[in-house]
């Protein structure tokens, strides 16, 4: 058996078996995360953050089921603590060498092993004899030996645990309801402002009654200030009040008198088009009076 070909497959085993604790490490941390955000109706805090007030009671469907984006905001928020906390738990992690580690469990392989690892390329009778004597005993080594079974036993019963927890309060709606509006509020920079600038400021005037419509425009002339500029509001002269449609018209009767008696005449009007040919004015002229005669 080639010694350093084994020393890489340990290696490579212990690594696979550090990935696993790291991953049971992170779903447990994020499902217990998870569950203190819905005791705490931490979805009630995206209604006071302006960037995510808009997508509050919208939802996403996902394999054919209905997913609030509540639910998917609290579970990103939820990974991204996990992942954070998992890497500060294990990131004073002895990587203890796998030859180290054989050396620990199989004590007749301390020295020999990691000796005949670093001359492994060495030809001689000493260096064959060793070579051969740690093979042998290399037989009896299994990578599962060094998988932590009882870290990985604890972290599975954590898991169904905080799972069962979840459930529990899920079902039954048990949380609390904290004043969040009040701790955003508290964050620095998280405040609301006073006086946005989009508000037009309007001043009402001595009588305090700007704005109201109750002045009267027709007298003296009203001005308000509108963004820092005086307004004149008055009606031009000569408007009046205006036209009250439920006022009552008074009613106009005009008087008619009947024209004086006699036969009836006719009157050349006097009037005539002055667009005659030329050199027929007269002619029609005098044609029009002999009928008016007749």
């Amino acid at each position: 058996m080639d010694v350093r070909d084994f020393i890489k497959k340990q290696e490579s085993a212990l690594k696979r078996y550090r990935r696993v604790y790291k991953l049971l490490d992170f779903i447990t941390i994020l499902i217990i995360l998870y569950t203190i955000m819905v005791v705490l109706n931490f979805d009630q805090v995206f209604t006071f953050i302006a960037s995510l007030e808009v997508r509050v009671g919208t939802s996403y469907e996902v394999a054919g089921r209905t997913i609030p984006f509540e639910t998917v905001a609290m579970l990103l928020i939820a990974a991204f603590m996990s992942l954070i906390l998992t890497l500060l738990l294990h990131i004073r992690d002895r990587k203890t060498a796998a030859i180290l580690q054989i050396e620990q469990k199989y004590p007749n392989l301390r020295e020999r092993l990691r000796t005949a690892y670093d001359n492994s390329n060495v030809d001689n009778i000493i260096v064959s004899d060793l070579l051969e004597a740690v093979s042998s005993n290399l037989t009896k080594v299994r990578s599962s030996e060094f998988l932590r079974k009882k870290r990985i036993i604890v972290s599975i019963v954590l898991i169904l645990l905080s799972v069962s927890a979840l459930t529990y309060i899920t079902t039954n709606n048990i949380g609390t309801n904290p004043d969040w509006e009040e701790v955003i509020n508290s964050i620095p920079g998280m405040q609301e402002e006073d006086n946005p600038g989009d508000v037009a400021v309007i001043d009402e005037g001595e009588d305090g009654q700007g704005g109201n419509g109750n002045e009267d425009l027709t007298g003296e002339p009203t001005v308000v200030v509108v963004d820092g500029e005086e307004v004149d509001l008055s009606l031009p002269p000569g408007t009046g009040t205006g036209f009250n449609p439920n006022d009552e018209a008074e009613e106009i009767i005009e008087d008619f008198e009947n024209s004086p008696g006699g036969p009836p005449t006719v009157t050349p009007s006097g009037t005539y088009s002055e667009e005659l040919p030329e050199g027929y004015e007269t002619v029609i002229r005098d044609y029009f009076e002999q009928l008016a005669e007749e």
